[in-house]
């Protein structure tokens, strides 16, 4: 995964959009996005893609990923907020 600067993003990807940004098929994308539970949205217009906040979580997450990183605890997506 390529280093993406968050501050120059839009703020609505498609997912066709998210494949060249993320240098990434399909398939690929939405094994990611199933394994991190984020999923696309439908804007007004009737398109399917990521807003830029979930861009950035699924971004980070694969970075990680892909670069060894270890969190402390099994996964910060599957943490529990009120714990």
């Amino acid at each position: 995964m390529k280093y993406i600067p968050y501050r120059d993003m839009k703020e609505f990807y498609t997912i066709p959009e998210l494949c060249r940004l993320f240098e990434m098929d399909k398939p690929e994308l939405r094994q990611y996005a199933d394994k991190y539970a984020i999923g696309p949205v439908e804007d007004p217009f009737g398109n399917w893609g990521f807003l830029k906040a979930d861009v950035r979580k699924l971004h980070n997450a694969i970075y990680k990923e892909q670069r060894g990183y270890q969190s402390k605890s099994n996964s910060s997506f599957q943490q529990d907020p009120w714990a």
